[in-house]
């Protein structure tokens, strides 16, 4: 009738979005690594990666460098073949600490090269 804002009708407040928060990186890769096998797989590598880096600290962590993990097996290149004997010294008490931060994730042998 007036041609202006005042014509226009109210929408009801059903239609409004609300605004939405954006999931964080982490939440999206948990996502995403929970759905799709491989890289669940990817997932469970990067948390032995991360439990051996704290469970050896950074003074062992810069002789060694995990290779991989595989059917329950870690495998850790050591820089030396006198680091190498020294890690099979203490391979069980660094089982138990990885197995108390892993969880379900279970490593029943290291194999250090």
């Amino acid at each position: 009738m007036y041609g202006g804002i005042l014509d226009m009708k109210k929408r009801p407040d059903h239609t409004y979005n609300a605004p939405r928060r954006i999931p964080g990186l982490n939440s999206v890769l948990n996502s995403l690594v929970s759905t799709t096998p491989e890289l669940s797989k990817l997932g469970v590598v990067l948390r032995v990666l991360k439990a051996w880096n704290e469970t050896v600290g950074e003074k062992l962590g810069k002789v060694t460098r995990v290779i991989k993990y595989e059917n329950e097996v870690l495998f850790v290149r050591v820089t030396s073949s006198v680091w190498r004997n020294e890690f099979y010294h203490i391979e069980d008490e660094i089982k138990t600490k990885l197995r108390g931060k892993l969880g379900s994730i279970k490593i029943k042998k290291i194999v250090f090269l």
